[in-house]
């Protein structure tokens, strides 16, 4: 169930909405809820960091054999392969774990997995603090947290209320802008298999709408107004 918490942070409101799991652990993912990195959406990152590990011994045995070949003493041969492949690793691993550490969880019908929706899709995102929240109805930015540091999770609609302590990261570095950008995206696939209407959309639509009223307004209140040329008014007036 969810909790939905309204308080006052710094003279902003701060909007809470937790998902605690069957135990309690707000921490814990609830049952059903994959972490992306799970997803079928992410599983090209998976199959590229098992290709680039396999890639990366490959390489570190190719340049041991080489310089052997080259008569170099096999101790040296040996520190230059390890020390090749452990680079090659390392930069395969860091590149993986970007995405395997996305904030962001999914359930079965969130369109991020395989197969047709067979009942509403959800999401959570994790905070600072390690619990997984619903971050609401509405696509989410970043506003940095003077108090605590880093960056802070809000709405973004037009008073930005916050949602929690998002990251203690100094600046918005790549990695960062692409846990954003997943999680609305996963934010606007969800509504649209749940069929809720986007709000940016409607209020679009509503301000089209009034600006038509007020322009038929405008027309209907005007009166029909004569235009005389600068001659026949100078002819007028000797009259």
């Amino acid at each position: 169930m969810q909790q939905r918490i309204n308080f006052h942070e710094r003279g902003v409101e701060v909007t809470s909405l937790s998902q605690p799991s069957m135990d309690g652990d707000a921490s814990a993912l609830p049952p059903g809820m994959l972490p992306f990195i799970q997803t079928s959406i992410a599983q090209p990152f998976v199959n590229g960091r098992n290709i680039g590990l396999g890639a990366s011994m490959a390489a570190a045995v190719v340049v041991f054999g080489l310089l052997s070949l080259l008569s170099v003493a096999a101790p040296v041969a040996g520190a230059v392969g390890l020390a090749v492949g452990s680079l090659n690793i390392t930069v395969v691993w860091l590149r993986y774990r970007s995405h395997a550490t996305t904030p962001l969880a999914v359930n079965m019908n969130h369109p991020f997995m395989d197969g047709d929706p067979l009942g509403e899709a959800a999401l959570l995102v994790r905070f600072a603090d390690g619990t997984w929240r619903d971050p609401g109805a509405h696509r989410v930015r970043l506003v940095p947290d003077e108090l605590l540091g880093g960056f802070s999770l809000a709405h973004d609609t037009l008073d930005f209320p916050i949602l929690g302590h998002f990251t203690n990261a100094k600046e918005r570095t790549p990695t960062l802008n692409r846990h954003l950008t997943l999680i609305n995206q996963a934010i606007a696939l969800r509504d649209a298999v749940n069929d809720v209407p986007d709000p940016i959309e409607d209020a679009r639509e509503r301000e089209a709408q009034d600006t038509g009223l007020l322009e038929r307004s405008w027309l209907e209140d005007e009166e029909p107004l004569e235009i005389e040329s600068p001659l026949v008014s100078f002819f007028r007036a000797k009259e």
